[in-house]
Order: structure tokens, then sequence, then C-alpha cells
């Protein structure tokens, strides 16, 4: 696994270490969405990993909040009605690349989706605080609604910053990101910069995010 994936491990999925394990084959019913994704080269740095699909369900437990793959059973919400909508990894393609500061990741997702964009948006301003236990490690995350990024006609769009403190008061661990969707039919664009502690994006890795999410909306919806 190249080494920019092994180091994101330990930040995926809010602190989970086991979020970045891929076992078996990826067993896929929905149409392989690889000719809609953005390529290696769009990334600012002209380089990514492509996630492998086994682990595409973690990245998107990365990007959307919810439990990661496996761990349904052993992961609670509090309040429970805020448990983020998992997003299948059927058909899924994932990227991930560095940012343009130190510390800083990039990631793409295009994947199928059942529910609207709307209801995304509707749970985050309903539920801008909750805490998500795994395994009885517990990560407690805030969640913003920032006004919605262009896009071309038909497609939906959202932006949505979150702030993920994990760990207890003696040595708390704080990370950030700020998410860009994008959504038509049944099919939903994820673009996500994330770095740690608490402070603002910085301006360069927000116009990398702006550049890459453009490109994202290109490749998934022409």
């Amino acid at each position: 696994m190249p080494a920019l994936l092994l180091a994101a491990c330990a930040v995926l999925a809010g602190g989970v270490l086991s979020a970045c394990s891929v076992s078996g084959d990826a067993q896929s019913s929905n149409a392989d969405l690889s000719s809609r994704s953005v390529s290696a080269s769009d990334f600012p740095s002209g380089s990514a990993d492509r996630i492998p699909p086994p682990a595409v369900g973690n990245a998107l437990a990365d990007v959307t909040g919810a439990a990661v793959p496996g761990q349904a059973k052993d992961t609670s919400f509090d309040p429970a009605d805020c448990a983020p909508e998992p997003v299948s990894a059927d058909g899924a393609v994932a990227f991930l690349g560095y940012g343009t500061v130190d510390r800083s990741t990039l990631t793409t997702v295009v994947a199928h989706v059942t529910a609207p964009l709307a209801e995304v948006v509707d749970r985050a301003r309903r539920c801008p605080e909750f805490t998500r236990t795994t395994f009885g490690a517990s990560s407690t995350v805030t969640t913003e609604v920032l006004p919605a990024p262009p896009a071309p006609d038909g497609v939906a769009t959202a932006t949505l910053r979150r702030t993920i403190v994990t760990g207890g008061e003696a040595a708390p661990v704080t990370t950030s990101t700020l998410t860009l969707l994008g959504e038509r039919d049944d099919v939903r664009v994820y673009a996500e910069c994330r770095w740690p502690g608490d402070s603002p994006v910085a301006p360069e890795d927000s116009a990398a995010l702006d550049e890459l999410f453009t490109k994202a909306l290109a490749a998934a919806f022409g």
C-alpha cells in the first residue's frame, strides 16, 4: 500500500485505526464509475493514490462520517438519529492525494447513492454536533453547513465543514475537514480537504479543493 495511504489509515473515520484494512474481493452490482472519476493527474501535485476497491467503503465512511464497513454493530451515535447515512462502495471510485500545505490531504469519491443530497444537508443542520463511539473510543463531530459551491445546471451541491475531536480531555486530537458535494440522479461526488487542528482551511488548500471539485463535477456529469 502506498505511503500516503498508510499514513492516512491513522486518521480515516475519525481515528479508527482499522479503517484502511482490506479483505476479500469487491463484489459489484452497480455500474463501475471509473470513467466518471477524476484521475491522479487532476490533483494539485499531479499525483494521487487510487484507493483499492476493498477499502473504498472506508474512504466513504471518512467523508460521510458514517460507521466504517464491518464495524456498524460496534458503532453507536448520540443522538442516534444523527447517524450519517452510509453510502455503498459498490461501483465507487476514490483517490487520496496530498494537499498543498503540510499534513493536509485531498480525497475524491464518486459513488452511487439512493437518497437525495438534500437529506444529507438537512441532517447536518439538524445535528450540528454528535458523538460517534466505536469499540469504546469516541469522537465528537461538529458540522456546519456553508454556502453551496456553484455547479452546472441540474447538479445539486453542498458544502460541509466538520471538526472531529477524538480522545479524552487529557490528550484530545482535533481534525478538520471541508467537503464539497455534488449530485445528479443517483451519482454523488465528494471532494474533501482534511487537515490537523481546528484552524480555518488554508487559502491554498481551499483553492486547490475548489479546482479539484470542479474537475470532479466535469468528470462525473460532463
